[in-house]
């Protein structure tokens, strides 16, 4: 028997389409996983993000992972681009996986103690992901290759995504 909040969460994936797998997690029947792939077309590129969504009693964490394999030594740089990019976030956080994968995602969390999330504020949280790693990738990709710095990376984003009156 699957918990009401969760299957709202499956409820809500089956309305917009997604497909997943749901996989159980350790630590007992509280905890729900629902695995996710998506792929977003922004511009010319195509996107493919890998996704969990976890629920445990009544808090929602999606992690967000573009398929970008980091080279074992852009690691370091990529961390420190991760820490940079935190500093000025209010929802969530850049994570960097050193192991198995070298991959940069992000994760953010809903406490839903409160009520039950709706259609809207599902969609937005889920999204959320997929939007700030969809910008910050290309300059993620410019730190991998050495073109920039994650510091000179991170002002060419906040320069190219800034809004002017």
């Amino acid at each position: 028997m699957i918990d009401p909040f969760a299957q709202r969460v499956v409820d809500f994936l089956d309305e917009i389409g997604v497909p997943h797998s749901q996989l159980r997690l350790r630590g007992g029947t509280d905890s729900k996983i629902f695995d996710l792939h998506h792929s977003l077309q922004i511009g010319d590129e195509m996107f493919i993000y890998e996704m969990a969504v976890h629920v445990s009693g009544r808090v929602l964490t999606v992690w967000t992972f573009p398929l970008v394999k980091i080279p074992e030594d852009k690691l370091p740089v990529i961390a420190e681009y991760a820490a940079r990019a935190n500093y000025g976030l209010w929802i969530g956080n850049f994570d960097v996986e050193y192991v198995p994968d070298g991959r940069i995602g992000f994760k953010s969390t809903l406490s839903c103690e409160s009520a039950e999330p709706g259609f809207a504020c599902l969609r937005d949280w889920l999204y959320l992901g997929f939007s700030i790693i969809s910008d910050h990738l290309p300059y993620i990709r410019r730190v991998i290759s050495g073109e920039l710095s994650p510091a000179e990376a991170l002002t060419a984003l906040e320069d190219a995504t800034r809004i002017t009156p």
